[in-house]
């Protein structure tokens, strides 16, 4: 196949034979990693807010205590939305003693995490 290019080489055959099947390595490997992720068990969730955005109560409010500040905060559930990438996001207004903030949870696969909002939080809402 390759003996008029190379004559004689062993060596350059096999690199070029190497070389030639290089962009099929990667087309197996793929699909077994999504497959085993898809898989896996869920985790649970362990930040309290995360929780909530995943699984909001009837009434899209709860009241919760946050271990790191050592205060309650009240949780609401703002809205929930199909993002452009497809996933399902949902946005939690955060309301403790120091103040409101908004936090964004999309669906990651099994789970959820939380996301960067691409609008800045405004005044007025």
């Amino acid at each position: 196949m390759f003996r008029g290019a190379f004559p004689g080489s062993q060596l350059s055959r096999l690199v070029i034979m190497s070389l030639a099947l290089l962009p099929m390595a990667g087309c197996g490997g793929g699909a077994s990693v999504g497959g085993d992720a898809a898989m896996a068990p869920a985790r649970p969730i362990l930040d309290p807010i995360a929780a909530f955005a995943a699984d909001p109560p009837a009434q899209a409010q709860a009241q919760i205590f946050l271990a790191d500040s050592n205060e309650t905060a009240t949780l609401r559930l703002v809205r929930q939305y199909a993002a452009a990438s497809g996933r399902e996001c949902r946005e939690v207004r955060v309301t403790q003693r120091s103040g409101d903030s908004l936090r964004l949870f999309c669906r990651a696969g099994a789970g959820w995490i939380e996301a960067r909002p691409l609008i800045a939080q405004t005044a007025g809402r």
